[in-house]
């Protein structure tokens, strides 16, 4: 999901990485849609998670980088595998003004942007 800090061509993106069953937001960054990002993501994530899940994804090549080959399910963009996230991405959007597509609502510093998702991910994850 991409957002915007200070103004709107400082385009950046939220990764998430969600529990199938639970639909819980277990992990999260703020960056590029490069590799660097997903490597600060896949270290945070708990060690149970980088040795026992699968991960599905879209088909971006920083994935297939980042993710061991056995656990990666890359799946093509309208199989489902991954409608999870979008959900999650729009219930994220109806409670973060700066999270809204096209939203005159962006943080102008990135410490409060950080603080705003932060806020709305762990209140989320406290209501399922």
């Amino acid at each position: 999901m991409w957002r915007f800090v200070g103004r709107r061509k400082r385009k950046g993106w939220l990764w998430l990485v969600v529990e199938r069953a639970r639909r819980r937001i277990v992990g999260w960054t703020l960056g590029s849609r490069g590799e660097a990002p997903l490597r600060r993501l896949w270290q945070s994530l708990p060690a149970h998670y980088r040795r026992h899940c699968w991960f599905f994804t879209d088909q971006r090549k920083a994935y297939a980088k980042v993710v061991p080959r056995w656990q990666h399910r890359p799946c093509p963009t309208g199989e489902g595998q991954t409608s999870i996230v979008e959900a999650i991405n729009c219930s994220l959007r109806q409670r973060c003004g700066v999270l809204v597509r096209k939203s005159c609502s962006f943080s102008k510093s990135l410490s409060m942007h950080i603080a705003r998702i932060k806020i709305v991910i762990e209140h989320y994850n406290l209501t399922l």
